[in-house]
């Protein structure tokens, strides 16, 4: 058995394909965050534990039926004897394991802390996830010892590009084409197969994965990872330019689907564009910052008028972000008056929707 090759994956695989060669009928289990890319590997990858879907009404029992419940109880019950998981915990708790995106590491460290803060007090400090989610077993290796540590030892063994796309992919919010990936987090210093083939080692690294749609594939990173590269993007000094490419990028793909919405039937347009809705939300919030473009946010706001109507989310399209909305300017105004034109039944629906929402 070959553990934790990643850090030294070159000679791992080496080692293998030798043992291979030089005795028959031997069989190696190695694990890795990456394949060691040998003859005759079959790979298993191991999905974070479920939590299930999200619930605010969730039993004891349903909630241990999911394994990463499980664990956080069985971890919780060690580190205090007096524990007692009753049915007003099990949603917290299927909450916090969510949004630790099931990660055993990261749910065993989040376990160690209910005796100090306590199943609601752990649920609200998991946004501070990095500073608060230490204290592993010390019988244990240091890169298990806290949740930044454990993020820290898989970024070091990645390449300067593979490291630069990992910071530039978590200005992704929910998951993203690789069309976005190479319109957002290009440079002049990189080829676009250049970021094609980092994107896909991140795959390989299990640090970003592919979700298979009716259309194209989408990239998304586990929300701890994409904490993480947010934080290492920061620090890169790259932040704003990052935003700003995201926030160009969603501008031009909804004005490309502002044109098509009159013309094709809504819940084929709606198939296609109402996946972005995160990123859309992640553009405006940050043109819209003290450090944003103020410019793109009005034209976004703009052409994503019909998606807001669509949705049936008037009341946020999109005002919701604390400052003075740009739903009032005649830009956005125009785009939400030519669509009743276009879909009148549509527009009037969405409006009695605001009416009654509104009381």
């Amino acid at each position: 058995m070959l553990d934790n090759c990643e850090h030294v994956i070159e000679a791992a695989a080496t080692l293998a394909a030798a043992i291979l060669r030089g005795a028959e009928g031997v069989h190696i289990l190695a694990t890795s965050r990456e394949p060691l890319r040998v003859q005759g590997e079959h790979v298993q990858r191991l999905p974070p534990l479920s939590s299930g879907a999200s619930s605010g009404h969730l039993s004891t029992d349903e909630a241990l039926a999911f394994p990463a419940v499980e664990l956080f109880v069985e971890r919780t019950a060690e580190r205090l004897s007096e524990f007692e998981f009753t049915d007003e915990d099990a949603p917290v708790v299927a909450e916090i394991c969510r949004k630790l995106d099931g990660i055993p590491l990261a749910i065993e460290l989040a376990a160690a802390r209910v005796e100090t803060f306590g199943v609601q007090g752990l649920a609200a400090r998991l946004d501070d996830r990095f500073q608060f989610l230490t204290g592993g077993r010390r019988s244990g290796p240091p890169r298990h010892r806290t949740l930044r540590a454990t993020l820290d030892w898989s970024y070091e063994v990645l390449s300067e590009t593979e490291r630069a796309m990992l910071r530039r992919l978590g200005i992704f919010m929910g998951g993203f084409t690789l069309e976005a990936a190479c319109a957002v987090a290009a440079d002049p210093t990189l080829l676009k197969s250049d970021i094609i083939d980092a994107v896909a080692e991140l795959v390989e690294k299990s640090l970003a994965a592919v979700e298979t749609t009716e259309t194209e594939p989408r990239l998304r990173l586990l929300e701890t990872t994409r904490a993480y590269a947010l934080e290492r993007l920061a620090e890169s000094g790259e932040r704003d330019a990052v935003a700003h490419r995201h926030a160009e990028y969603y501008r031009n793909l909804f004005e490309r689907a502002e044109g098509e919405a009159a013309a094709r039937p809504a819940d084929e347009w709606l198939a296609d564009y109402a996946r972005e809705i995160d990123n859309l939300r992640a553009a405006l919030d940050w043109a819209f910052s003290p450090g944003g473009d103020g410019s793109i946010g009005v034209a976004l706001a703009a052409v994503s008028a019909p998606m807001w109507l669509e949705m049936s989310l008037l009341t946020e399209c999109p005002a919701g972000w604390g400052r003075p909305s740009p739903v009032s300017t005649p830009q956005v105004t125009g785009r939400v008056t030519k669509w009743r034109c276009k879909r009148p039944s549509r527009f009037h629906l969405c409006i009695r929707r605001v009416c009654v929402s509104h009381g």
